[in-house]
C-alpha cells in the first residue's frame, strides 16, 4: 500500500468507524515521538482502529506530515513496535551514559511553555534600523573605513574562536560580550550597510566554526534590517547567530568536518548539536530571553522537514527563519572536505530552489536579496561591455542591477579605485551582468539569467544617520 493511499485512511478527527478491534497488545503513542526510518513488524492504526500503515512499512517524514495535517496526534502501535519506534520507549532501554545527551523531549516541553507565554511572537516597537542607515547612493566605500571594518571583523572572529575553545566544564560566559559585539556590527551597518556586508567575506581565519557563526550573524542581521526590525531585535538575531552552533564543539571532528557525505547515522549524530548548544547556552548569563528558543529552531524548515522537531511555517520563530536562510547561504559558499564552495550568485540561485521546494521562507529570501542583490555584495561579475566589476552595493528591489565598481577594462587591464567613472549603477546605464564570477574557489563562471524583468521599484532614499 502506498503512503498516498495510506493517507486516505487517516482519520482527521478520530470519528471514523473502527476497522479492527484493538487488544491489549497495542498502545497509544504520540506521533511526535515516532522514530523515522525504522521498519514496522505490525500495522499502525489510529485511536479508533482505522488502518494507517501496513506492516513491514517504514515511518517517513511524509507520513508524519500527513498525520499532522489530518490532526491525528496519537497512533496505536503494537507493543513490540513501540519498543523500537517510540523515542520514549526506545530511550528507556538505553543506559544512563547513552541517554544523557538526548533530552529532546524535555527541551521541547520547556520551549512549548515559552510559545504559550507569547515568546514565539515578535514585539517590534520603536524605530526600524533601516531608517537610520546612511544612504551612500552610487558612491564606493571609504578605503580607510573598509580597512578599519576588515581589521575589526577579523579580530572579533578570532576572539569568537577563543571563546568557543574556552567553553568546558563549569566555565560560565557573560552574554553581554556578544550583545556588545552585535551592537558593534549594527553601528558598522548604519555607517555603511554594504561595506559591512562585504567585509564579512574578507575573514582570514582557519577556524571554520567561528567563521561560519561570524558571517552568519552579520548576514542574518542585514536580513533583519531589511525586514524592518528595530535595533534590539536585530541584535537578538545577531547574538543567536554567533551562538546557535556552539554545540558543534561536542560533535566528533570526522562528523563535524567530514571528508565525504554523511551517512544517516552520522547525520543523526550531527543533529544532536542542537541539544548540545542548549547545554552551553544554559551556562551563559545575560543572554536575551529568546536566544535559546531561536537557537533550537534555526535548522527547522518551512515544510516541516527540518530538525529537531519538524515544525512548520509560522510555527517557526521569525528570527529562526531569518537565521536559517543565512545559514544556508553561508554553508553553500563555504568549502567543505568533499565539495567546493558555490559562487555567491550560484548559492543565491540555490536558495531560490530551496524556497520553491518549501524549505525557506520566501519573505526572508526577498529581504536577503534586498540586502545583497542577486549578485551579492563583494562578489565579482562580468559586464556586457567586457569589463569586470565588483558589486559594491545592493540596489533595493532592482536585484539584477546592483551598483558595481569596475576593476578591469575589456582588455583585462586593472582599473584603480578612485578613478572617475569607475562606479556604475546598472539600472542607470546601458550595461548588464553577463556572468557571475566565483570568488571562493576556481570553478567555471556561471552565466547570469536575463529573464528577470526590470523592477519598477526604485531604492527608497534614506535619511542620513546623524550621531546624537
Amino acid at each position: 500500500m502506498s503512503e498516498l493511499a495510506q493517507s486516505e485512511t487517516v482519520s482527521s478527527k478520530g470519528d471514523s468507524a473502527p476497522a479492527v478491534s484493538m487488544d491489549g497488545d497495542f498502545v497509544l503513542v504520540d506521533i511526535e515521538t515516532l522514530l523515522l526510518g525504522r521498519p514496522l513488524k505490525f500495522p499502525v492504526y489510529d485511536r479508533t482502529g482505522v488502518l494507517l500503515l501496513a506492516k513491514d512499512s517504514v515511518i517517513t517524514p511524509n507520513f508524519r506530515r500527513i498525520l499532522r495535517e489530518r490532526e491525528v496526534t496519537k497512533v496505536r502501535l503494537h507493543n513490540d513496535d513501540a519498543d523500537i519506534i517510540s523515542s520514549t520507549r526506545a530511550m528507556g532501554k538505553l543506559g544512563d551514559s547513552a541517554r544523557k545527551a538526548n533530552h529532546d523531549l524535555e527541551i521541547s516541553k520547556q520551549f512549548q511553555e515559552s510559545v504559550e507565554n507569547g515568546l514565539q511572537f515578535v514585539s517590534n516597537q520603536g524605530d526600524a534600523v533601516h531608517d537610520a542607515i546612511i544612504d551612500h547612493g552610487n558612491n564606493g566605500y571609504c578605503p580607510d573605513k573598509q580597512a578599519e571594518l576588515d581589521e575589526k571583523n577579523q579580530k572579533q572572529c578570532e576572539t569568537l574562536a577563543q571563546l568557543m575553545n574556552s567553553v568546558s566544564g563549569s566555565n560560565r560566559l557573560d552574554g553581554e560580550i556578544f550583545r556588545e559585539a552585535t551592537f558593534g556590527f549594527l553601528e558598522g551597518m548604519c555607517e555603511d550597510f554594504d561595506c559591512m556586508n562585504a567585509s564579512s567575506l574578507n575573514l582570514k581565519i582557519d577556524d571554520r566554526l567561528a567563521q561560519h557563526c561570524h558571517r552568519m550573524s552579520i548576514l542574518a542581521m542585514s536580513i533583519a534590517v531589511e525586514i524592518g526590525l528595530n535595533d534590539e531585535n536585530v541584535c537578538r538575531v545577531g547574538v543567536t547567530g554567533l551562538l546557535h552552533d556552539w554545540g558543534m564543539l561536542k560533535v566528533p571532528e570526522h562528523i563535524r568536518n567530514p571528508g565525504k557525505p554523511l551517512k544517516e547515522l552520522d547525520r543523526l549524530e550531527l543533529q544532536k548539536h542542537v541539544m548540545y548548544s542548549i547545554d552551553i547556552l544554559e551556562k551563559m548569563t545575560g543572554l536575551p530571553t529568546l536566544v535559546p528558543l531561536v537557537s533550537y529552531q534555526v535548522h527547522e524548515q518551512m515544510n516541516g522537514e527540518g530538525y529537531p522537531r519538524g515544525r512548520v511555517g509560522n510555527n517557526i520563530h521569525l528570527f529562526a527563519r531569518i537565521l536559517h536562510v543565512a545559514h544556508c547561504y553561508v554553508e553553500l559558499t563555504t568549502k567543505t572536505g568533499y565539495r567546493n564552495a558555490l559562487s555567491p550568485y550560484d548559492a543565491t540561485m540555490q536558495l531560490f530552489r530551496y524556497a520553491k521546494n518549501g524549505i525557506l521562507d520566501p519573505v526572508v529570501l526577498r529581504a536577503l536579496l534586498r540586502a545583497q542583490s542577486l549578485f551579492p555584495v563583494g562578489s565579482l561579475v562580468m559586464l556586457s561591455s567586457g569589463s569586470m566589476a565588483k558589486v559594491v552595493r545592493a540596489n533595493g528591489d532592482l536585484f539584477a542591477e546592483p551598483i558595481v565598481q569596475l576593476v578591469q577594462d575589456s582588455q583585462g587591464n586593472e582599473i584603480k579605485q578612485g578613478e572617475s567613472g569607475t562606479i556604475l549603477n546598472l539600472s542607470e546605464v546601458d550595461c548588464k551582468v553577463t556572468q557571475a564570477m566565483p570568488i571562493f574557489h576556481d570553478a567555471e563562471p556561471i552565466p547570469a539569467p536575463h529573464f528577470l524583468k526590470k523592477s519598477k521599484a526604485s531604492r527608497k532614499h534614506r535619511q542620513k544617520f546623524q550621531a546624537g
